[in-house]
């Protein structure tokens, strides 16, 4: 189900995947796929990682969850480093559209965050 849900978001002209969505995918793999399916798993997670090369969504959070998928050797074959690997170390144009910046990963500067439970029962 997970993946089809997938290849219908990855076919949409104007919602495409981001680097969570990979990550959650990639979690697919390491969770829902047995582990005696070897060739499923690293199918999957060959896909998933090429797309999210091809769209710079790489990041060490998505490099983590592949960790988790797939064996040493074809972790090596498929980022073509070894496990202890940044990001920032790989292709650039693989993390392009991953923009860090302490803005946007802290949310102590958000108002959501600031103003959530309040005035809930309003």
């Amino acid at each position: 189900m997970a993946f089809r849900v997938f290849q219908w978001l990855d076919s949409q002209p104007d919602i495409k995947p981001d680097a969570y969505t990979f990550t959650i995918m990639l979690s697919v793999c390491a969770n829902l796929i047995l582990k005696e399916d070897h060739a499923m798993r690293f199918e999957n997670a060959r896909m998933l990682f090429q797309k999210c090369c091809d769209s710079g969504h790489v990041n060490d959070h998505v490099l983590w969850k592949l960790k988790l998928t797939v064996n040493e050797a074809e972790y090596y074959q498929l980022v073509g480093a070894g496990i202890e690997t940044k990001a920032a170390d790989l292709d650039p144009s693989w993390s392009r559209t991953v923009t860090i910046s302490r803005r946007s990963v802290d949310n102590r500067n958000n108002s959501w965050s600031r103003n959530r439970g309040r005035n809930r029962h309003m």
